[in-house]
């Protein structure tokens, strides 16, 4: 009875959504896939309100994807949480918006098309196609509502098929290559991880530098424009979307005001607000360094966090050893062995030490063995708490510097709990996720349940 209560809730509420679009007409930019959407959907918003500031940009500050959080996103209601009155607010506001006001508030538009079942496409599609589509990558996950990955693939380039005018398609992605011949829309291909000089937007020459804060610089071809870039994004696929959001802004700026960015300019620097968990660097203590990719995970994100911290050490901090903290990647149902196992061959290739969190990380426990790995440098935690008590003693205890990597999901792994006692500098803690009183809460529920 309560399902049937909210689909019939989050259908009127699409409706509503739809005819909002309809009466105003604003640009739709969408992003799908199952890593990476959120971090391009930021990079894509703030590119756009730097270069068009003439365009009134939105997108929702949270991670609202899905049934009911795609129509809260285009009344731009950012809170919502599961209780009677964000429902009925959510409701009146949304019939407000759809029926009476004649204002809204934003020019350009830009969604995150979130699935996690079978048909859920189709009903964000109904609401609203997109004028602009990027499609991410795909990842082992939500495997139990689909099935296998060619399901989980088949719902997700719905968003692309839909699309009305131009497709991004990650060239390193096999699913994205194989779509592009049933698209018949103008398209670009992308890079997120190693180079493609068959792609229209690639890097070269990625290089970390430090200039009060860490930042990367990397050539931007797009087509053959170059232009160097400068920006504060951490990680190729970050740096991918960089791309894509410089050439979206390209295009639209060309298509409003008839000018160019990229063939204008030689060199740009790009500052972004991200949530900074996903993945961030900041001061750990006693020189260490934190990269932390704590929000979730998944085998993709696990093996690119970790490409990330190598290239780190390498360029800028030589001298010190990488501990590889992590925990259980979630949502992978049939796959978790196998993506638990292949995650083995990064870490060996990465990290001096390494901490698993979790009861899944024990199959990424076996293949250490299984490949003669140093498993004296391995220990194994149900407790991110325990293990950032033994974290913070390792660094204390040795005259090594350390670049500590974070990856893991979300419930009962909660890594940033570990990246508390390592922090140089406590007031960071609000750069960590999952740290108002709801979660604080849960989390001390499961941590006494483990010491019992």
């Amino acid at each position: 009875m309560k399902k049937k209560v909210l689909h019939r809730y989050y259908l009127l509420l699409a409706r509503m959504a739809k005819r909002y679009i309809n009466r105003h007409n604003p640009l739709i930019i969408g992003i799908n896939g199952s890593v990476w959407k959120t971090s391009c959907r930021m990079i894509v918003a703030q590119t756009l309100e730097k270069f068009l500031p003439h365009k009134r940009v939105y997108t929702s500050p949270k991670n609202f994807n899905g049934e009911l959080w795609l129509s809260l996103s285009i009344f731009a209601i950012d809170s919502f949480l599961p209780r009677v009155y964000d429902f009925l607010y959510a409701f009146f506001h949304a019939f407000h918006l759809a029926f009476i006001s004649r204002s809204c508030p934003y020019d350009i538009l830009i969604l995150e098309y979130g699935i996690d079942r079978p048909g859920e496409m189709d009903f964000l599609l109904d609401i609203v196609q997109p004028d602009i589509g990027i499609f991410t990558a795909l990842d082992s996950v939500h495997s139990e509502q689909f099935g296998d990955p060619t399901a989980i693939a088949e719902e997700e380039i719905k968003m692309i098929l839909a699309t009305k005018e131009t497709a991004f398609l990650n060239s390193n992605d096999s699913y994205a290559m194989q779509l592009s011949p049933r698209i018949d829309i103008e398209q670009f291909f992308y890079q997120t991880e190693w180079y493609d000089s068959n792609a229209d937007i690639r890097m070269e020459n990625e290089l970390f530098v430090y200039d009060e804060d860490v930042y990367v610089t990397f050539d931007l071809f797009v087509k053959q424009t170059k232009t160097t870039i400068k920006t504060n994004m951490i990680g190729k696929a970050h740096n991918g979307y960089v791309g894509v959001a410089l050439t979206i802004a390209d295009m639209l700026l060309y298509k409003y005001d008839n000018k160019n960015i990229l063939a204008d300019l030689d060199a740009i620097r790009m500052e972004y607000e991200l949530q900074p968990w996903r993945l961030s660097i900041f001061p750990g203590y006693m020189n260490s360094v934190i990269v932390d990719g704590t929000y979730n995970a998944s085998p993709r994100s696990v093996k690119k966090i970790l490409s990330t911290a190598h290239l780190l050490k390498q360029q800028l901090y030589p001298d010190h050893k990488v501990v590889a903290i992590i925990g259980d990647m979630r949502e992978l149902w049939d796959f978790a062995e196998q993506e638990h196992r292949q995650i083995v061959s990064y870490i060996q290739w990465v990290a001096d030490r390494v901490f698993l969190v979790g009861d899944m990380v024990q199959h990424t426990y076996d293949e250490l063995v299984k490949i003669w790995f140093d498993m004296q440098t391995v220990t194994q935690y149900r407790s991110s708490s325990r293990a950032g008590d033994d974290l913070r003693a390792l660094i204390q205890e040795s005259d090594d510097n350390y670049v500590l990597v974070f990856k893991g999901s979300q419930n009962t792994i909660f890594l940033e709990e570990s990246i508390k006692q390592v922090l140089a500098d406590p007031a960071d803690v609000v750069k960590l996720p999952r740290q108002w009183k709801w979660w604080s809460d849960k989390k001390q529920a499961f941590f006494d349940s483990i010491e019992e």
